[in-house]
């Protein structure tokens, strides 16, 4: 895979500097990651560089991520799908092919049915108009976040007992992206606290999750679903009722990758793509 060292830029929009990632290649088409709730734009380094032949690539840190400014009226789908508007706009994107892992996906199908003309693709990973009931019960159950940990190694175990499919040299990486180090030498994430405090609204408000379904059966580009099989987020019922909803809707699962299929399974993730984007095939 050919190494292409992505640019580091910053724009203002919403009264908020955002830090996005610009892979080129000038001319090219452009292409929009969307990363994930608590992420950062660095889950797509591999993908961005593969595409970057092919495509203009952009990888955005939304609003209290990764190097983003942490934002003081919120975090809720109508500002983050603001922020990608006003994005758009300023960066002159159009025909853009969206790819949205999680929460970016969800932007995605909140972004389209009103700019379908802006919009040539879509790419969710790992991420549906609703979660899966097995998803529902799991987080229910599932203990809250450390918000910080005494040493950078400590962290790193919390990590993997998250997540048995990453790479220990992937897994660190990631880290690194997502934390810093306090003064008192304790690590915590660079992500806004307040993300981590309220649970996303778009796993229970039946208004969103109406108006994704809406979107799947109105957006008229073709839209991807990839899927970690090891997750449960997504269910076969959802996708079946997906594929009813848009014809030109399909979907594939990866194996061995949670639900952050991009950094789990790099290399399979650009492979599952490539014919959707219409490039060479990675292997």
């Amino acid at each position: 895979m050919a190494t292409v060292k992505a640019k580091e830029c910053f724009v203002t929009v919403n009264n908020l500097r955002l830090r996005y990632f610009d892979f080129g290649t000038e001319g090219k088409q452009p292409m929009l990651c969307l990363h994930g709730h608590a992420a950062q734009a660095h889950i797509w380094d591999e993908f961005g560089e593969a595409m970057s032949p092919y495509y203009h690539v952009y990888a955005l840190d939304q609003r209290g991520h990764g190097g983003s400014q942490w934002a003081t009226d919120g975090y809720q789908r109508e500002q983050m799908v603001a922020d990608l508007t006003a994005l758009m706009d300023t960066l002159n994107l159009t025909k853009v092919v969206l790819v949205g892992h999680s929460m970016g996906g969800w932007s995605s199908l909140y972004y389209t049915p009103d700019h379908q003309d802006r919009v040539d693709k879509i790419i969710l990973v790992d991420i549906a108009p609703e979660p899966s009931e097995a998803m529902i019960k799991m987080m229910a159950t599932r203990p809250p976040t450390p918000m910080e940990f005494a040493t950078f190694d400590e962290a790193a175990t919390w990590a993997r007992s998250m997540n048995p499919w990453i790479s220990d040299e992937r897994m660190h990486r990631d880290l690194n992206d997502r934390m810093r180090q306090m003064p008192n030498g304790k690590w915590t994430w660079k992500a806004d606290p307040a993300l981590f405090k309220a649970p996303l609204r778009d796993t229970s408000d039946k208004e969103l999750i109406a108006r994704y379904w809406r979107a799947m059966e109105t957006i008229t580009c073709p839209i991807l679903l990839v899927r970690g099989l090891g997750s449960v987020l997504v269910s076969d019922e959802v996708i079946e009722r997906m594929r009813k909803a848009n014809p030109r809707f399909r979907a594939v699962d990866v194996a061995d990758a949670g639900h952050v299929v991009s950094i789990d399974q790099p290399e399979r993730f650009i492979a599952a793509t490539s014919e959707f984007l219409g490039v060479p095939s990675q292997d």
